[in-house]
């Protein structure tokens, strides 16, 4: 009974479904080519080891290790905060169908293998085609290294099949062992007389008197997210480090002046433009749910492109970096749009309101679409802004070429496009069926 009811779930809701399973086969694809081409670069040169900790080994072992090793904790990382956030925005959409359930008189059992029949057919589905296109893509790729002259090709290697096993099964099991924390959640919520979003607190650490001690932060913050510019453009390399310290600056002037700066417009203005007013309080909480994934989109494409040009790699290594960064891109942006689409599940109530206070459906639409084109030009200006300038320095030194920056431009701005289409979508479809209510 309950696998067939989960089984109309999926069906009900194909395209978050389909999402899900997309997450798990880009993923799946990218490890096993990533672990059996990290195996061939590895065979063909030494790698270089460190023993201490200071920042100029650390950069020395990114600048001549061995690519296929240090990529490794990137890529696995970066796919697991996807997979996270995508099986974090599917579950949260399925709050309402365990609600109900409960209501009905589930138990917490039958609630967590409702969510876990659902997740593993996806994953059982996803996996096998996941390593199906691996295997094709690491054909292509040989054939592309034969057409270089390369005698070196990629092999499936009985020891990177094992390391790929080992981080597929680990995330089964982190993915299973989440779903049926949220089905233990949900219940006890319920049980409470709340729900899901009551559970969040937000930190409060009231330090707002002290104004002066604010002022110093807030500049040092700009000074923070300004530097990377000026590191990039004088060629001092470091690109990733110098882009992980723009981020903690950008995340105290996000929180410390451009979102207050919102809503002073909004206080002053809203009354003047009831679209814009509340396209620009949606953008503001749009940013405070999901700059840290902004953030890591570009700390993630500065550490890749610190591996593709601030070292010497060969035509293996180079091809290996290059589909790291393609992957990445791929795998951040859905990561954005998975966050961004968690809390605009919850956007229904707020348009419930909207109609009521006479906001007509035209309206409601440009609210939506002011919204995204808000969030994701943010998204596409600081990709311009700090990956522009690197680029920039790049070709200025003679490490890149104009077919690498059009190839890395396309990388990076296609996804963020695609995830701005799917966000848009998902949001219509939403509203759509606010509609439908009144």
């Amino acid at each position: 009974m309950i696998f067939k009811e989960a089984v109309r779930s999926l069906r009900n809701s194909r395209s978050k479904s389909l999402f899900f399973a997309l997450t798990f086969f880009i993923t799946t694809a990218l490890l096993f080519v990533y672990f059996n081409m990290a195996d061939a670069a590895a065979g063909s040169e030494p790698e270089v080891f460190i023993d201490s900790n200071n920042l100029y080994d650390m950069i020395q072992l990114m600048e001549k290790g061995n690519a296929g090793n240090l990529m490794m904790v990137v890529i696995v990382i970066m796919c697991f905060i996807d997979l996270l956030f995508c099986n974090d925005f599917f579950v949260k959409n399925k709050a309402q169908e365990l609600a109900v359930r409960m209501i009905c008189g589930a138990t917490y059992l039958q609630m967590a293998g409702y969510l876990l029949i659902q997740t593993v057919l996806l994953m059982a589905v996803a996996i096998p085609l996941g390593i199906l296109a691996g295997y094709g893509l690491i054909a292509a790729m040989n054939s592309f290294l034969l057409s270089q002259g390369e005698m070196l090709t990629v092999t499936i290697s009985s020891y990177a099949m094992m390391e790929f096993v080992m981080v597929i099964l680990f995330a089964v099991f982190w993915t299973v062992l989440l779903n049926c924390g949220f089905a233990y959640k949900s219940g006890a919520v319920l049980l409470a007389g709340g729900n899901i979003g009551a559970m969040k607190e937000k930190n409060s650490f009231e330090t707002g008197a002290k104004k002066g001690f604010q002022y110093v932060l807030n500049v040092l913050a700009a000074i923070a997210a300004v530097w990377p510019l000026y590191n990039f453009f004088n060629g001092a390399g470091a690109l990733a480090i110098s882009m992980i310290i723009g981020c903690v600056g950008l995340n105290r002037l996000t929180d410390e002046v451009f979102i207050p700066l919102l809503t002073f417009l909004n206080r002053k203005h809203g009354t003047k433009n009831t679209v814009k007013m509340a396209a620009n309080g949606f953008f503001r909480r749009d940013l405070q749910f999901a700059k840290v994934t902004i953030f890591l989109l570009l700390c993630d494409l500065m550490v890749v492109l610190t591996m593709l040009f601030g070292r010497e790699n060969s035509t293996l290594e180079y091809l290996l970096v290059l589909t790291s960064y393609l992957s990445i891109s791929v795998l951040q942006s859905l990561t954005i749009m998975f966050r961004l689409e968690t809390d605009l599940s919850n956007r229904s109530q707020e348009y419930v309101i909207l109609s009521q206070i006479g906001v007509s459906e035209e309206d409601r639409t440009k609210i939506m679409h002011n919204e995204m084109h808000k969030f994701y030009l943010v998204i596409i200006i600081l990709l311009a802004v700090y990956g522009g300038t690197a680029f920039y320095t790049l070709y200025r030194q003679g490490l890149m070429e104009t077919s690498d920056i059009l190839i890395l431009t396309a990388g990076a701005l296609v996804p963020v496009l695609f995830a701005d289409l799917m966000s848009r979508l998902f949001y219509k479809k939403l509203i759509s069926g606010q509609v439908n209510i009144e």
